[in-house]
């Protein structure tokens, strides 16, 4: 399941899953309008009609079907949401009476009924002329059934559509239509290279209206995935809604950025999309293989900020990814990686970035042994790594937290730790570990809170020194007013992430 806080826009049982027609690629512009700059661009009055004509053409809309386990009980809010989205699209159909896919054999006053089949809708975009289309996985899901439509109009008749290549892990999928249609396909950007601020603009279908078309900015980059840990989002107030599924995200230049993927469930204005520079590393393996075999090395890494960086006595202009976890017997282990260590270049390709440290073991195939070079406490090293196939299977840990109550007499952090116990391990599903350091609650806006700390972390060490009870860690925090903690967290899928956290008291 996703995040309490995140939902995957358009994952409703029984709507509308948004499928986008093709975004069309043909550049319409002049030589003038190609070479001015980037901000006369943005006072064009007419450059959000220019995109929606350039783009809306090439996006689908999706419809599945699949079999229902259950039929949905009376009252059920389910039930209502399933009565509106079906009266919507009876509306659409004139109320000439058409069968729904849900109508019951026999049933011929155009009303349709909560049959054997759930239906719901979704967003996609052509990115080859032969008729492949993009979406999110959950889009697709399990779909006994997939229809496509590249218009609304009452006249089209649904082309079907076929799975050939799915990633979960990054909830992308591939569908291959047959059409006699002409199919353009999209132009993909550089998400690399976004910047916060950039106008950008979502197509989808959003709860079945069908074509639609909202503008708005790039509010942030490398947002967390909670239930996607293989990619960070791009946060857009571009408003997105449950059936914007799939649908593409788009600069100005009318370049797919990112595949609108989930929403932020309490609020307005806060919708995520997977940047499209990710997406491009899988697609060669999804259309040649129908899935994605990644390679795996056992460590997990973040980005280097400078604050960190000047903990760690480098310099603030490095740009590599920070080794915050390396898994025991495996084959980072195995070459002599550490906790803190920075990944410089992998298979001879320069790393920058936690991106780029994915495409590069991805690129390498599995069972090769490459150089893989380093540099610990300031000192460039080079290894060699043996590349294995990435498991499957996460170990699985509740997201349940022990209440803390203690108070500490000592100087304030901004929250409330107490001693990992065996009972406090069972409870959060931690295994390996019998001794550590817990955190139990932060206070609001306090130091703990700023820095990123959650309740039910498990801090493992205090400036590179290993930490194992309470006591032990205010010997440390006492002396000094900035720390470098690393710090051992449960995602919502019960896999485990290390981050590596400056707790700044000051």
């Amino acid at each position: 399941m996703m995040h309490p806080k995140v939902l995957v826009a358009g994952a409703f049982l029984l709507t509308t899953l948004m499928g986008a027609s093709q975004l069309a690629v043909a550049d319409k512009t002049t030589d003038s309008e190609k070479t001015s700059t980037s901000a006369s661009v943005q006072f064009d009055p007419n450059i959000f009609v220019k995109l929606a004509k350039k783009i809306v053409p090439s996006v689908v809309n999706i419809s599945t079907f699949t079999s229902a386990k259950a039929q949905l009980a009376p009252g059920n809010p389910d039930d209502l949401l399933h009565r509106f989205f079906e009266d919507m699209l009876r509306q659409r159909r004139g109320g000439r009476g058409t069968p729904s896919p849900n109508q019951e054999p026999g049933d011929d006053d155009g009303e349709p009924r909560l049959g054997p089949k759930a239906m719901s809708l979704g967003t996609g975009f052509i990115i080859d002329a032969s008729g492949l289309i993009l979406t999110n996985n959950h889009v697709v899901g399990d779909a006994d059934e997939i229809k496509i439509s590249f218009t609304e109009s009452e006249e089209e008749v649904p082309t079907d559509g076929e799975v050939v290549g799915r990633d979960p892990e990054l909830d992308v999928a591939l569908i291959k239509v047959k059409t006699t249609r002409v199919l353009e396909p999209v132009i993909f950007g550089d998400s690399e290279n976004l910047e916060v601020g950039e106008y950008v603009i979502a197509v989808g279908n959003p709860f079945g209206q069908g074509h639609s078309v909202t503008h708005g900015i790039v509010s942030a980059k490398g947002r967390l995935a909670p239930d996607f840990p293989l990619a960070k989002y791009i946060q857009t107030d571009a408003p997105i809604n449950p059936g914007n599924s799939g649908g593409p995200l788009v600069n100005l230049k009318g370049e797919v950025i990112g595949i609108n993927n989930a929403i932020e469930a309490r609020a307005q204005g806060i919708g995520f999309a997977i940047p499209i520079s990710t997406v491009k590393l899988v697609l060669p393996q999804l259309r040649t293989k129908g899935s994605v075999t990644r390679g795996y090395i056992g460590i997990l890494v973040h980005e280097l900020t400078p604050e960190i960086a000047a903990k760690l006595n480098l310099s603030k202009n490095i740009r590599a990814p920070l080794v915050s976890q390396v898994f025991a017997g495996e084959p980072a282990d195995k070459a002599g990686i550490k906790p803190y260590d920075l990944i410089l270049e992998f298979d001879g390709k320069p790393v920058r970035s936690h991106s780029d440290l994915i495409a590069a073991v991805t690129a390498v195939p599995v069972g090769t042994s490459v150089p893989v070079k380093i540099m610990r406490s300031g000192k460039e090293q080079s290894l060699t790594i043996a590349v294995i196939q990435r498991p499957t299977g996460q170990q699985k840990a509740p997201e349940k937290k022990k209440k803390g109550e203690k108070k500490q007499g000592r100087i304030d952090t901004g929250m409330i730790l107490e001693n990992l116990t065996p009972e406090i391990a069972t409870e959060m599903g931690i295994t390996g570990m019998d001794r550590g350091v817990v955190v139990s609650s932060t206070a609001y806006q306090g130091p703990a809170d700023n820095a990123g700390i959650l309740r039910g972390d498990i801090i493992l060490e205090v400036d590179r020194k290993p930490v194992k009870t309470v006591e032990e860690f205010f010997g440390f925090v006492n002396k000094r007013k900035s720390f470098l903690l690393r710090i051992r967290r449960s995602d919502p899928q019960g896999g485990d992430g290390f981050l590596v956290i400056v707790l700044d008291l000051k």
